[in-house]
């Protein structure tokens, strides 16, 4: 009697097990067998701030790697971004610090229309899996992404989330996260911090604990070498410290473009920062991301608040240290065995090609098994 139970349950296992196996196998055999390509859809953020860019291309290199022959459509958030800051008016919410109390809430008040009028590009196409990359895991990305997490869940189409992280890892934003997973239920997470993993991982079926997208920047662009030698000093957060050099310094700012639909303080603080950039020598603005790539690649040192004007600038074998407190930073002790906030460090380069390489894997197994 022991014996058949523990058969019947065996079977009813295998069972569950094979119902969900086969369609995936199918798809894949489908796929290949017809020379169908796989359509991936790339959910960018916004490029209010010119580091976004950075880790957007660094996914989309980390992509191709995994699936060359698949057809990647690229949608930005900036619709996103605009609707759920007309939604939330002119005024800052004076009484609370976090965007929004409740994961999803800003959308489904009947109240707030402006987000839900909003049209994303990544709903109107037709694609066998989703990426979204980049510091998501908070408010400020999923509350306004809902709409497209909807859609997509309508369509059965599954989401991977890449080189993820969050703007910080205290208990509310764990539990407006978790609420987001459990809803929208991603087929996978790719960590870009040992925080987020470690916060996470249990809540998926598949996660790896990996590193930044903008760490495959310079796999996207390769920049001339520039005829000078320079450091670069980035910073939009706080008042530029002294900087000790004898080559001449660039002032870059990463946050070039207006503040689209901003609150009256929001904007304010974006003047007040911006107020005494070109009281500096060498000052540097501009909407292209290669042109700030091709700082980053040539520059001897880069000092910034700006964790992705560090990034590239190691990513391109360059000397960086980063001057600020945050949570976020964290992403920097997955490449570099130094502490960047108190020193100019660099990344050996053998051991960022060998994590680069399990991360594109990784992204390949996710992105296969979830089909």
């Amino acid at each position: 009697m022991k014996i058949e139970n523990s058969f019947q349950k065996s079977s009813e296992v295998f069972k569950e097990k094979y119902n969900n196996w086969v369609p995936h196998v199918k798809k894949a055999i489908y796929l290949q067998v017809f020379r169908i390509r796989m359509r991936i859809l790339l959910l960018r953020t916004w490029i209010t701030n010119i580091g976004n860019g950075f880790i957007d291309k660094g996914a989309r290199v980390a992509i191709e790697r995994a699936f060359p022959d698949a057809e990647i459509i690229e949608a930005s958030g900036h619709p996103n971004l605009v609707g759920g800051r007309k939604t939330k008016g002119l005024l800052p919410n004076v009484f609370s610090g976090r965007d929004e109390s409740a994961y999803g809430n800003l959308y489904l008040n009947s109240n707030h229309t402006p987000l839900r009028n909003t049209v994303n590009i990544g709903e109107l196409v037709d694609v066998d899996v989703a990426v979204l990359p980049g510091c998501i895991l908070y408010e400020h990305v999923l509350e306004k992404y809902y709409p497209v997490f909807e859609k997509l869940a309508k369509d059965g189409t599954p989401l991977v989330l890449l080189g993820a992280g969050g703007g910080d890892y205290d208990r509310e934003t764990e539990r407006y996260v978790k609420q987001f997973i459990d809803e929208v239920e991603p087929a996978g997470l790719i960590t870009r911090d040992k925080n987020a993993y470690e916060s996470y991982s249990d809540d998926v079926p598949r996660a790896h604990d990996g590193i930044d997208c903008a760490f495959f920047i310079n796999e996207w662009y390769d920049p001339p070498t520039a005829a000078d030698e320079y450091d670069v000093a980035t910073f939009d957060k706080q008042t530029t410290p002294k900087i000790v050099s004898d080559r001449r310094v660039i002032h870059a700012d990463h946050y070039p473009f207006e503040q689209p639909y901003g609150n009256i303080w929001q904007k304010i603080k974006k003047i007040k920062s911006q107020w005494e950039l070109f009281n500096k020598d060498n000052v540097f603005v501009s909407d292209s991301l290669r042109d700030y790539l091709f700082l980053y690649a040539n520059t001897q040192v880069t000092h910034s608040d700006r964790i992705h004007a560090c990034v590239p600038t190691l990513a391109y074998g360059n000397h960086a240290q980063f001057w600020f407190d945050t949570p976020r930073s964290a992403l920097f002790e997955k490449v570099v065995n130094e502490d960047i906030q108190n020193k100019t460090v660099s990344v050996n380069q053998d051991s960022l090609k060998k994590a680069k390489e399990k991360q594109v894997e990784a992204l390949e197994s996710m992105i296969s098994q979830s089909l």
